[in-house]
């Protein structure tokens, strides 16, 4: 039976002082090793080890980072040693899944190999060398300086000032820039996935595709499978089972059939979370000679069927629309960043949370963005069981690449070959994209159509997808499409408004990133600057200079460049004179940014056009994570805390959603209904003073369909509407409010709130209009609600539940300080 072995322990790892190391001497150090050589569990990168021997700065925390810098500058050796195995008729192979990313390595002195890409599994059969069975084989793996290569790079005239150099180097791009929160950068380097000693027999299984095709109907499915099977021939024997582990078919083949067909009646198909259920089937194979079981795997299998909508069949134009399985769903969700900044070694539990954050969030599409890196397995099985679709972007970030070199196309053909074979089995993949920014970079950069690099996402890309996974759309780049790359009306488009005016982007076909930027809870905050970094004494964040930043200089260190002009609306807020006040005055301009923009793409038509033809087909927020602590567009801050504008844009995603349209001459409500059921009832427009007093009301019964939109009401027959006045709607268990006026010029009343705890929720009441009630779990972070920072109408009562108590196994006892602009703040003790 294939046997395979992670090699976790026994590794240590020793800064070399050469370029060019003797391999002999440092496999005899390594059998008796000094404390030069720091011991380490796998997988971990160097930064992991220095950290854990308090060798650097935690780089996470204030100015460190920089003074991290040079561990990216250093060659590095990593050692370990493994058992031979037992004898078999088969390879012995060491599989290497991570490996970041200039590396050589050694088995008992013999080199077996150069490896130069961070995005790929190397394999190497290695039975050649090894001791005999029973005894130790020593590992060498020497990481050559990925900053050293980047500065030898020597650029060809014609890419010179157009292709960056650490473009070269098929490595994650941010690493060598500031952009996810490190300055200056944060070179990674070393091993950061698992290392397999693999040791199949005389045969195994290579490789699997599994594809579905569902008839007309959807009464039935078909499933076929295509089994790679290396080694002498062998018969292949199949199971395949329902979510309950009921066997729906089995059969055998012969492994030179190269697969077989399964056919499944009636068949539980797998849908995005907001829609249906994921079902799942299990497909088990054996590998059998005479009896024997040789290898075997056990898959996952979704039956479900996505068609891309590129055209309006009624009126011909653009479109980018997804059908699942025959309906039209809005797609909604945000773009996945590393789950950490420090290391590309994966933490699952931070994963899951996410992933737990992005359902609470209502998301049903996560982008895994291109300038960061392919998550392993693990990940992709997580959105299978969980209904989360993939938007999965190649690893090529901003720009143009140096496509036309023979051995970097070669290099890039192999990576999209492994990625794409891993992953294509997985219903979660949406689709693939050649990157993120390609032509729109080399645009907004240089300007004209790219004169180098377009082989590598308009042939060698395509020409993969089209051969390994021809069923899944590929999309050129994100964005692409129209009269520019980043063209709203045709293909997807970035939300670039914040450098000027963006023409025809009021509703864009897709929205693939979209947001402003903000700041995270003074709680986080105070987790990774000291107070006076935080708030200098006498600190005044007036705006007298246009264009200067109005946060304090460490704000601004721990952001990005230029992050300031990308703020939302602050002018419709009183001016912040605390830093508690400029993170919500930050926040809830994002959030109102992402409400209104969102609400308008849902709606699907620009403000005073007819209802009746949506032309968006989805919105992914930028962004829904951090690497590191930063002031910048996420929804989730680095300690895993939602910022303000996460419960906005989970709002905003709705399924029946009620929405306002405000143009210069009219005041229309809206509902949207992206849930899979018609809704129908009595829609009631109310408007009220902040006091409680009704001064107006209308109703109509109304009925939307799925998938559609309606403006149901104008709002002239209620008159003029005051600046101490809302509006309020109210129709199948949603609800609506609309402030007429910017924060700033409301005259609000003082509100009296009225809170108790109430086994793990909390009852809460306001006698007036109370303007954004927050909750904030006091010297904790992390904790999340069923709703947050809302506003709340005069006599309204509303009960809110604790989602997910971070760092706690029960609320009972955590004191949460209930708040709101208008009211004084009191506290209660959580129960339950």
């Amino acid at each position: 039976m294939r046997t395979r072995q992670v090699l976790t322990e026994g590794w240590r790892i020793k800064q070399l002082e050469t370029d060019r190391p003797d391999v002999v001497a440092l496999a005899g150090e390594a059998t008796a090793p000094d404390e030069a050589w720091l011991p380490m569990r796998m997988p971990a990168q160097v930064h992991d080890v220095l950290l854990a021997h308090g060798l650097i700065p935690d780089p996470r925390l204030g100015r460190n980072a920089a003074e991290c810098a040079w561990v990216g500058e250093k060659d590095w050796v990593y050692t370990g040693s493994f058992r031979s195995p037992d004898p078999s008729d088969g390879p012995v192979f060491l599989r290497f899944g991570g490996l970041d990313t200039l590396a050589a390595a050694w088995v008992n002195g013999v080199p077996i190999g150069r490896f130069d890409n961070m995005f790929r599994e190397w394999r190497v059969d290695v039975r050649d060398h090894l001791a005999p069975p029973g005894e130790d084989n020593r590992l060498l793996l020497v990481f050559s300086s990925p900053a050293h290569l980047v500065n030898e790079v020597q650029q060809p005239p014609e890419h010179a000032g157009k292709i960056a150099r650490h473009k070269y180097l098929r490595k994650a791009a941010n690493d060598f820039n500031s952009y996810l929160g490190a300055r200056p950068h944060f070179i990674k380097v070393g091993i950061y996935h698992d290392i397999v000693l693999d040791v199949p027999d005389r045969a195994w299984i290579e490789d699997v595709c599994v594809r579905s095709e569902l008839s007309p109907h959807q009464a039935s499915a078909r499933v076929h499978v295509e089994v790679e099977a290396a080694g002498v021939p062998a018969v292949l024997r199949w199971a395949f089972k329902d979510a309950s582990g009921q066997e729906v078919a089995h059969g055998t083949a012969d492994t030179s059939a190269g697969g077989f067909t399964v056919e499944v009646e009636r068949p539980q198909l797998w849908w995005p979370w907001t829609h249906g259920t994921p079902h799942l089937y299990t497909l088990e194979m054996e590998l059998v000679i005479a009896g024997e079981v040789l290898d075997s795997r056990r898959m996952s299998v979704g039956l479900r069927e996505v068609r891309a909508v590129l055209d309006d069949a009624a009126t011909g134009e653009k479109r980018f629309r997804f059908e699942i399985n025959g309906r039209l769903i809005f797609l909604q969700g945000a773009n996945w960043v590393p789950v950490e900044g420090m290391t590309h070694c994966w933490d699952s539990a931070r994963a899951r949370h996410l992933l737990g954050l992005a359902e609470h969030g209502r998301m049903n599409l996560l982008r895994v963005w291109g300038g960061g890196y392919v998550p392993p397995e693990e990940f992709y099985d997580e959105c299978d069981r969980r209904g989360i679709l993939l938007w999965q972007d190649f690893m090529f970030e901003y720009g143009m690449h140096p496509s036309g070199e023979p051995a970097f196309d070669d290099n890039c053909r192999a990576e999209a070959e492994g990625i794409v074979r891993r992953l294509r089995n997985h219903p979660c993949i949406l689709l693939w994209c050649g990157g993120n920014e390609n032509y729109m970079g080399w645009d907004y950069d240089i300007g004209g159509e790219p004169a180098i690099g377009r082989d590598l996402f308009e042939a060698i890309i395509p020409e993969v997808c089209s051969r390994l996974d021809p069923t899944r759309l590929y999309h050129r780049s994100s964005p692409y499409g129209g009269r520019v790359p980043n063209w709203p009306l045709e293909g997807d488009w970035h939300d670039y408004t914040w450098r000027g005016f963006s023409h025809e982007s009021s509703v864009p076909l897709f929205i693939s990133e979209g947001g402003r930027a903000s700041a995270m809870s003074l709680s986080s905050m105070r987790r990774f600057l000291d107070e006076d970094d935080l708030w200098p004494e006498g600190y005044d964040p007036a705006i007298r200079t246009p264009g200067e930043p109005a946060w304090p200089p460490m704000w601004q260190y721990r952001s990005v460049d230029n992050s300031w002009i990308k703020v939302g609306p602050i002018e419709e807020f009183c001016d912040p004179e605390t830093s508690e006040e400029l993170i919500r005055v930050l926040g809830t301009a994002h959030g109102e940014y992402l409400r209104g923009t969102v609400e308008r793409y849902r709606r699907g038509v620009p403000d005073g056009s007819p209802d009746g033809n949506r032309n968006c087909g989805g919105y992914m927020a930028w962004r829904h994570n951090d690497a590191w602590p930063i002031l910048y567009y996420s929804l989730v801050d680095y300690y895993l805390e939602p910022k303000i504008p996460y419960y906005f844009l989970r709002r905003a995603f709705t399924p029946v959603l009620l929405s306002f349209e405000e143009t210069i001459d009219r005041l229309a409500l809206w509902v949207v209904n992206d849930s899979i059921e018609t809704v129908s009832g009595p829609l009631t427009l109310r408007r009220v003073s902040f006091n409680g007093e009704v001064r107006g009301e209308l109703t109509m019964e109304v009925e939307v369909p799925p998938g559609q939109s309606k403006r149901c009401l104008d709002t002239v027959e209620l008159g003029m509407i005051l600046y101490d006045e809302f509006l309020h709607a109210t129709f199948a268990g949603q609800q609506a409010t609309h402030l007429l006026k910017g924060e700033r010029y409301l005259r609000l009343p003082r509100a009296e709130l009225r809170a108790q705890a109430a086994g793990g929720a909390i009852e809460l009441s306001t006698d007036v209009f109370a303007r954004q009630i927050a909750f904030e779990v006091e010297a904790a972070i992390g904790f999340v609600f069923e709703d947050n920072y809302f506003d709340m109408a005069p006599g309204e009562t509303r009960t809110i539940t604790v989602v997910h108590p971070v760092g706690a196994h029960a609320v009972d006892g955590w004191q949460v300080r209930v708040g709101a602009v208008n009211a004084d703040p009191i506290r209660i003790a959580l129960q339950g």
